[in-house]
């Protein structure tokens, strides 16, 4: 996998400062960090396996209140949902078997929940956009893409452009970055072709049906993402 210091050098000749005379890393990092940023956000909704990741927590209480999953994150304390920009699928299963995973109603708000429903212990599975870890050294993987490095370099080109400023790099390496970006975009698309998804899933309402349910003795969940959090109960 590419790292940042080959964003780095692909950045120094496009600037022409092969040795990095003022191409510092105080100068260039943050430039990284916000190219990193609007790929990432560029990337999402494209299925892409280096963003679109699926994390299981076990063995969560839930029951009538509400139950953001911190409290139960590792053995380690360690909250798997830390880095999660938007859920797409949540299912639930009941702890300690193997049946079938179960999806959670996702809802606008969460609803009240009838009395007649008790707490119970589930394993909560999550599938969704998890942002990748910020690029902080020349050793941090660009994990949006194995050959992303050069997409990187245009654009980071294209904001030294700006600071500068230089009308021509803004101009060139800009469309030199939307062309790469277009690029990955279209072969991560073709790489989920021909694969199965779970089409019209309960999680993925019309919303015109997000708050009805049918409620049985077994009860049902209803999860909410509210402040980059993901809420869940039993309703």
């Amino acid at each position: 996998m590419q790292t940042r210091k080959d964003v780095a050098g692909q950045v120094a000749g496009l600037v022409g400062d092969p040795m990095r005379d003022w191409l510092t890393d105080e100068y260039l990092s943050p430039l990284i960090n916000t190219a990193y940023e609007q790929a990432i956000m560029y990337l999402e909704g494209s299925c892409s396996p280096y963003i679109e990741k699926v994390v299981m927590v076990p063995s969560v209480p839930i029951g009538p209140d509400e139950s953001n999953l911190v409290p139960f994150a590792s053995p380690e304390n360690v909250y798997p949902l830390g880095n999660l920009v938007e859920p797409r699928y949540v299912d639930f299963r009941v702890s300690g078997t193997t049946g079938p995973w179960r999806p959670v109603q996702v809802c606008t708000i969460l609803p009240d929940t009838p009395p007649q429903v008790v707490e119970g212990t589930f394993d909560i599975r999550v599938r969704g956009d998890f942002r990748p870890a910020v690029l902080t050294s020349d050793d941090s993987v660009i994990e949006i893409h194995p050959l992303a490095a050069h997409a990187l370099a245009y654009s980071v080109g294209a904001l030294i452009g700006m600071e500068r400023p230089n009308e021509g790099w803004v101009t060139n390496y800009g469309q030199q970055a939307k062309d790469a970006w277009n690029t990955i975009a279209g072969k991560l698309s073709q790489q989920q072709q021909g694969q199965t998804f779970r089409l019209g899933s309960p999680n993925r309402g019309n919303g015109r049906d997000r708050n009805q349910w049918n409620f049985n003795l077994q009860g049902n969940m209803a999860w909410e993402w509210r402040s980059f959090g993901l809420y869940l109960k039993l309703i």
